[in-house]
């Protein structure tokens, strides 16, 4: 199967830029307001210590029962995700620890390759949103601020890592897991993967880096798809998209690392592509969303300017694809469907660092509200699938409620990019 190193780094170029906002109607306000007063959020003495006292239980857990494995043969550096129970979603703990090994690898000169896998059945499912969710209502609104100041800083480095990387997504692979190895130059999907970005359904939206990556996806309508539905994708799909470089058969895998591992000995991507390349293939059908493809670019072409434009097509379009569409759509939660849309214009023209930026205001604005709360709750916790969300329609969110959420925060609460030791205890 024909590939070439240009078509492997379609997603990570990275282009500084700024787009100013725009509103594109004229609806009311929304009755639910954010409270601004949250943005200068200063953490007491006891949030500290409660963050400290769970940072020492999560490391005791992860003593007992090792949350990420990593080995080195042959200068491959080998990360597997643990926490097969838990789908290998990523906590706290993973963050920082995750980081080092990231950081261990760019920085040593003998590491030539990294493979990084998952342990069970799934790659990873994403960020751990109960301990975000719980932890938030135990330890306050210090929590998120630890939470995304770890993750979107692992993101950071993971992004910017100059050295050969396979990302194997065999399974389930969204959300979190997709942060640390999207930017990967190899991107290996198999005939089990199920990718999705679905944060909206939660009272999120796609982070992690995704308005920097899904915006450069080069298929026009595909970023819109992707955040504004949280639909899934199959390992076909993800390779007629280019979010995928190659599609190998899971039974192949092994025989795949371990090529890799005993001819990798310096930074050679042509040597790791043609290694590749000898046990992937085409996939064995075609895309499923090619049968719906004509009808998504109709309905979610980057030529629209807001949702409200979005939602209008798919209800001129009337068919029963766009009217299972527009049901879906509707069921998640529209302060969230709204920041996804103009995430994705936003981040086609800024940085990625300006998009991490961007991404941690509206993470922390995300959680000093309730929608996030409420949405683990409907889903995750209650599985009731009846979320209260506020404001409770598309029509109810006004342009102002947005723009809070993209606007800068205080100086001393912007995204500490770099910084290690932030909400970490004392040596």
């Amino acid at each position: 199967m024909e590939k070439s190193i240009k078509r492997i780094n379609t997603i990570g170029n990275h282009i500084v830029g700024s787009l100013s906002s725009t509103t594109n109607s004229s609806m009311t306000y929304s009755k639910a307001q954010q409270d601004k007063s949250k943005d200068f959020f200063k953490p007491t003495d006891n949030d500290l210590k409660k963050l400290y006292e769970y940072q020492a239980q999560q490391e005791a857990l992860n003593k007992k029962e090792p949350f990420h494995l990593t080995s080195i043969e042959n200068e491959t550096l080998t990360l597997q995700l643990n926490r097969p129970k838990s789908l290998n979603v990523l906590n706290t703990n993973l963050f920082v620890n995750l980081n080092k090994v990231f950081q261990t690898y760019r920085d040593n000169p003998k590491l030539s390759l990294m493979i990084i896998k998952g342990n069970g059945r799934a790659y990873c499912a994403g960020g751990d949103i109960k301990e975000l969710s719980q932890q938030t209502r135990s330890i306050g609104l210090l929590f998120p601020r630890y939470f995304f100041s770890k993750e979107y800083n692992l993101d950071f480095t993971a992004a910017t890592v100059n050295k050969p990387r396979v990302a194997i997504w065999d399974g389930i692979s969204m959300g979190g897991g997709l942060g640390i190895s999207i930017h990967s130059p190899f991107r290996i999907v198999t005939e089990k993967t199920t990718w999705a970005m679905p944060e909206v359904s939660i009272g999120l939206f796609p982070d992690v880096g995704a308005s920097f990556f899904l915006s450069r996806l080069q298929k026009d309508a595909i970023a819109n798809y992707i955040a504004i539905t949280g639909k899934s994708l199959t390992g076909a799909d993800c390779i007629e998209f280019g979010i995928a470089t190659h599609y190998v058969h899971s039974s192949k895998l092994n025989d795949l690392e371990n090529k890799l591992k005993s001819m990798v000995h310096h930074q050679d991507m042509n040597l790791v592509e043609s290694i590749i390349n000898e046990f992937s293939s085409a996939p064995p059908s075609a895309a499923p969303l090619l049968k719906d493809w004509s009808q998504v670019v109709k309905c979610f072409s980057n030529r629209f300017n807001s949702m409200e434009e979005i939602m209008n097509e798919l209800a001129i379009t009337n068919t029963q694809w766009s009217n299972d569409i527009i049901s879906l759509i509707r069921k998640k939660s529209p302060t969230s469907v709204k920041i996804a849309f103009r995430q994705i214009k936003e981040g086609a023209l800024k940085s990625l660092e300006e998009c991490f930026f961007m991404e941690f205001r509206l993470a922390i604005r995300s959680l000093s509200n309730n929608e996030f709360i409420e949405g683990v709750r409907s889903v995750i916790i209650d599985k009731d699938q009846n979320p209260k969300w506020d404001p409770q329609t598309l029509e109810d969110v006004s342009d102002e409620y947005i723009n809070h959420y993209f606007s800068k925060l205080p100086i001393d609460q912007e995204f500490p990019i770099g910084n290690d030791k932030i909400y970490m205890p004392p040596q």
